[in-house]
This record gives structure tokens, sequence and C-alpha cells, in this order.
């Protein structure tokens, strides 16, 4: 008996397990005030709203049906993984990447041209939009090692940037890139050269055509940064600048190299983001006066997942799950906008996941030195 409760003692004492806690937390309240605003809005359909919210494909009767959503649901995940992995990235190093929106439109850029526009083989589009977002977000890491721009400044100005840049290329395209009645960039489909394959999963879902290699790229890009995280000297760099970089230098660590680094990867992992939604076929590039939101979605799965490559996958599909769900209640007297905004609600609870871990971190502490000091008293 006393070995058990050793055991969960010990668990619940793990860094680990207060990130998955405090995270939980975090969705169930908001989860509940995500049910509170459709009580206010229409309170005789707020439960079957919630329901549908919570269940997504699970409402549906049809196994077919379900099946289809699913593949749906798991598809439009991968590339929030992918954008949440570039945040993790530039943290670790001590950096906040928040020109991920302007690294994912140039990407966006060069799918559109070399995709819709030539016809390329995907994974050569995919490569190069990887390497022309990182060359974008390499930019901010040269003003930072350089010159100590900060790169929050830097990224919010490379965001406009790249927007306009991009707005102003695609609109002024050819027909094969830029469908101009609808003011977006034409579609990838399935049956062009630079979509990414289905490999047969879009049959084990149900002839869904955007269930495919992306899933299962997303996961060995996972696997590959948790390693590189992990198990490598350059992984241990990037997380020795992040916690303190004059230690760092002082261990014979390169700031500038683990910022180029770290800054490098992020814009390639935010390209990678833009290939999993265009090169899929479920999204395209419309004209907008903001940034693509995947950029600041990304930042609230990151810290929702804890900062962790392996809880990032269940945090981006969490957030992909309700929103796909939020936008099946339009029916029931809700806006579009309601999804949005209990989604909303709960990215902004998970910035306070830190917070909850540090005072649960300081009970602990309290709870450990009152046990000292009766276990002094009773000694006297």
């Amino acid at each position: 008996m006393n070995k058990i409760k050793s055991f969960f003692s010990s668990l619940i004492k793990k860094d680990s397990t207060k990130t998955v806690v405090t995270s939980l937390w975090c969705a169930l309240i908001g989860l509940i005030l995500g049910f509170l605003i459709l009580l206010v809005i229409n309170p005789s359909n707020a439960a079957y709203g919630m329901t549908s919210v919570l269940g997504n494909y699970l409402i549906f009767s049809s196994p077919t049906d379900r099946l289809n959503y699913f593949g749906q649901t798991l598809a439009k995940t991968a590339p929030l993984i992918a954008m949440s992995l570039s945040i993790l990235v530039s943290y670790k190093a001590g950096l906040f990447n928040l020109g991920a929106s302007g690294q994912y439109s140039i990407a966006v850029l060069v799918i559109c041209l070399l995709g819709a526009g030539a016809n390329w083989p995907w994974y050569i589009v995919m490569i190069i939009a990887m390497i022309a977002a990182a060359i974008w977000s390499a930019l901010t890491g040269l003003l930072k090692a350089f010159f100590n721009v900060n790169e929050v400044i830097s990224g919010i100005m490379l965001n406009w940037i790249a927007l306009y840049l991009v707005n102003g290329i695609l609109s002024n395209a050819g027909e094969s890139i830029w469908d101009g009645a609808h003011s977006e960039s034409v579609a990838i489909t399935s049956s062009s050269n630079s979509f990414i394959p289905s490999i047969g999963l879009d049959k084990l879902f149900a002839g869904n055509s955007i269930a495919g290699l992306g899933m299962i790229l997303i996961l060995i890009v996972v696997i590959i940064i948790f390693i590189l995280l992990k198990k490598t000297t350059v992984g241990y760099e990037l997380k020795a600048t992040g916690l303190n970089s004059d230690a760092a230098r002082y261990a014979g660590i390169s700031k500038v190299k683990s910022i180029l680094i770290a800054t490098a990867i992020s814009g390639a992992l935010a390209g990678l983001a833009a290939s999993l939604s265009l090169q899929n076929g479920f999204t395209s590039w419309r004209l907008s006066s903001v940034p693509p939101e995947i950029g600041f979605q990304g930042i609230s799965s990151a810290f929702l997942g804890g900062l962790h490559p392996i809880g990032i996958i269940f945090s981006s599909y969490f957030i992909i799950h309700i929103t796909e769900g939020g936008s099946m209640i339009t029916d029931l007297g809700f806006s579009p906008e309601t999804a949005s905004i209990m989604t909303s609600v709960i990215i902004y609870l998970s910035g306070f996941v830190f917070f909850i871990k540090e005072v649960m971190r300081k009970y602990e502490i309290k709870n450990e030195l009152n046990m000292l000091s009766r276990n002094k008293e009773n000694k006297v």
C-alpha cells in the first residue's frame, strides 16, 4: 500500500503530470465558459449545441459519415501540429516566434506558383516552400543575432510585409493560379502532381481525399523534433541558449548560431504547415487584410500542449476537434463566430498553463516545508 501511495505521490510531483493536469483544467474551464455563452445566445439549443461541438463527427449516425469527418479532422490537425512545433522550437531557444504567420504566407506563395501554377511534384513543392519559409524566418534571426532587434517586433512587421507581398503577387497571377471571381488562389486538387498522395488512407476514411500521407509525415516530424531537442547536441545548445544565453556563451555555445538554427527550423515548420494545408486541397489563399490565424493558433496549441512535441499532438487535435464541431451549430440558431468565441476562450486560458503549474509548485513546496517543520517539532 505504501509503495502504491509513494508511486502516485512521485507521479503527481512530475512536471509532465502537472502539465497534463493544468492543460486539462484550462480546457475544461474553457468548455464550461463556452457552454455559458451558448446559454446566453440561445438557451433552448445550448445543450445540443455543446454536444455538437464536443461530438464533432460523432454526432453523425452513419458510420461512413463518421469516418469521413474523422479523417477530415485528422487531416486539418496536421498543419496546426506543424505550426505548434514551429512555436515550440523557437521558444526552447528563448525566442517568441510571432512571425510564424508571415513564414506561412511566404510558403503559400511558393506552393501557389509551383503547385497550382506549374504543377511540380508535391515533394519538391513542399521542400522549396519549407526552404523559402526558413529563409524568411532567418531574417528575424539575423536581426536578433547581429542587431539585437526584438524578434517579436521584427516578426510582426515581417508578417505584414509577407501578407501584402503574397496578396500583390497572387492577385496579379494568371488564371491557373488565381481565381479572380472568388478572390482566392486556385485549389490544388487530387488530380494534380502537387497534391500530397493519399497512399490509400482516403479509402480507410470513407473516401475522404484530404486524408493521406500528410497525416503520417507530421507524426514523423514530431518524432524528429522530439529527438532533436532531447537527444542531440544541437537541441541541447538551443535549450541552453534559451535558459541562459550568458551561461551558454560561457560554456562555448554560440548564441548567434543557436538563434539562426532555431529561427530557420521554426520557419521550415511553418512552411510545412502551409504545405499540409494547401497541398491537401482543403484550403486556399484568400485576399485578406490580416495575417493567417494559424500562426496564432499555433501559439495557443504549443502552450496548451505544455511545450512538448507529444503534448502538441493532443492539444492541436483538441482545438481542431472543437473548431470543426463548432462549425456544425449554425443550424441551431448560433452564428459561425460562436464556435470561434469558444475556441478563443480556451486558447486564452491556455496561457495560464504555466501560471497554474507555478501555483501548484509553490503549494507543493509549502506543504513540504510544513511537513519538515512538524517532523522537527515531533523530534523535539
